[in-house]
């Protein structure tokens, strides 16, 4: 058994964000009046878009704005990004607790506050306000833009934990991370130690919410970083690292 172990806890600041595919009617209209998409979203998840109650057309009336889409859930409209992290500027707290894991949620022992290093960031949510000429479709250049909906909840509170058990001192400069960029936020994906990818801990999840934002336009998915694509570059990642590694015991 470790003789030690510890706790990383995220930052304080972070939020649930989501990113999926919606009507082109919706992109389309909202994309020049971004100020109301918030308020579009929380109309079409409150009126239950998809209920026996709509009419087939609904995406088509020309007496509504358009909606999301059909069976409409802001949260469920999650098929390229689902995220609840904290933000990746917001640093980590690390406290030692019982190796026997007695007590895991114990605060009394603060080894370490400040920033991981991190190991790469993946362009998970950029896309573009201008609506393209071709939509959803591949064209010669292997371009492929579909119109989505970023949603996210800004929240505060306690997000992800860690566990790390080793028989040493807590390292900082072992402590590795990585990010998803989006229009509306950078978000903590992974948590890394001594090359380790670690386990989530979401049993003290508490937050409370302090705003939403959203944001819609057209996504080229040939530029979408996807999560597995990631995972095959890690050799590389992991030789920038270690220099970034090296700098950062030099000079921090």
């Amino acid at each position: 058994m470790a003789k030690r172990r510890f706790r990383i806890d995220g930052g304080n600041y972070g939020g649930e964000l989501v990113l999926g595919e919606v009507s082109p009617a919706f992109a389309s209209h909202y994309a020049e009046s971004q100020d109301h998409v918030v308020e579009a979203v929380l109309e079409a998840d409150q009126m239950g878009w998809g209920n026996d109650d709509e009419p087939e057309d609904a995406l088509l009336d020309p007496n509504i704005p358009p909606i999301p889409n059909t069976d409409f859930n802001m949260w469920e409209n999650d098929d390229i990004e689902h995220l609840n992290a904290p933000y990746s500027d917001s640093g980590f707290t690390v406290y030692e607790v019982p190796a026997d894991k007695s007590d895991d949620w114990n605060y009394d022992k603060e080894v370490y506050e400040g920033e991981g290093i991190c190991v790469y960031g993946r362009e998970g949510g950029y896309f573009g306000n201008e609506e393209p000429e071709i939509v959803n479709e591949e064209d010669d250049k292997g371009n492929k833009y579909v119109p989505v909906l970023c949603f996210h909840s800004s929240e505060k509170g306690s997000f992800t934990s860690w566990f790390v058990d080793t028989d040493e001192d807590f390292d900082e400069f072992k402590l590795g991370y990585s990010i998803v960029e989006t229009n509306l936020c950078e978000l903590v994906e992974n948590v890394y130690y001594d090359k380790q990818e670690l386990e989530a801990n979401y049993d003290y999840n508490d937050t409370t919410g302090k705003g939403y934002h959203a944001e819609v336009g057209w996504l080229n998915m040939k530029w979408h970083d996807s999560k597995e694509l990631s995972q095959e570059n890690m050799e590389e990642y992991w030789l920038e690292y270690e220099d970034n590694v090296e700098w950062e015991r030099e000079n921090r």
